[in-house]
């Protein structure tokens, strides 16, 4: 099962699109602190941040955990899912975890060096598991798009 060039193209769009949208959220959106100026760090220490933001189940019920913890999820399972579409044969999900993983980790260095943001390993670690995500989403949402291959009738 493979999809076929059109179908392609049309995830090529949609990946361009996406690609624009988390550039903007990343980089530039004040809505998500991309201001220069405020006091960025770095945090190397994994696991670090996620404990900050989670104390146990009350945790659930603060804005500030489902925006950081969930959001940071959330914003890669497109890259995990177009990239997996996109990507070559196999194996593919190598190929995509790879390709998550250094652009969550060259985000958070460029958001770090253009003063737009920290560099936080919690973010790397958070985007490569919603990135894993996609990538297993990529499989039902490929055979789907793909479609079963049809029978052929053989005429007796």
């Amino acid at each position: 099962m493979s999809l076929n060039k059109k179908q392609k193209i049309w995830i090529g769009i949609l990946f361009v699109l996406y690609l624009a949208v988390l550039i903007y959220v990343l980089f530039f959106s004040p809505r998500f602190g991309r201001t220069q100026g405020n006091d960025h760090g770095v945090n190397l220490v994994p696991l670090q941040e996620i404990r900050r933001f989670y104390k146990g189940p009350e945790s659930l019920m603060n804005g500030l955990f489902w925006w950081n913890i969930v959001g940071n999820i959330l914003a890669f399972v497109p890259m995990g899912l177009l990239v997996a579409l996109l990507a070559p044969k196999r194996p593919k999900w190598l190929f995509t975890l790879a390709v998550v993983y250094l652009s969550c980790a060259v985000a958070e260095v460029l958001q770090y060096v253009f003063n737009v943001g920290s560099f936080d390993i919690d973010d790397v670690i958070l985007n490569t598991v919603g990135g894993l995500i996609g990538i297993f989403i990529s499989v039902p949402v490929e055979a789907a798009l793909a479609g079963k291959p049809k029978k052929s009738k053989r005429k007796r």
